[in-house]
């Protein structure tokens, strides 16, 4: 298994708390938890803004 970190730039609604921010990123990011159907990150409350990637400390390629 080779590991990669990924960074994510989103702009998320002046509303959203760091409980629905978290929740955001662990439904869409890590496919685990789940998100309120109110949370107001959900659907176009977000913009992605930027996103790389990089090896991670045990990438053998």
């Amino acid at each position: 298994m080779k590991t990669i970190t990924v960074t994510v730039e989103i702009d998320v609604p002046d509303n959203a708390t760091d409980n629905d921010i978290a929740d955001f990123v662990d439904v869409e990011y890590g496919e685990c938890g789940k998100m309120a159907l109110d949370n107001p990150c959900r659907t176009d409350g977000t913009e992605i803004l930027d996103a790389r990637w990089e090896h991670g400390p045990d990438y053998a390629g």
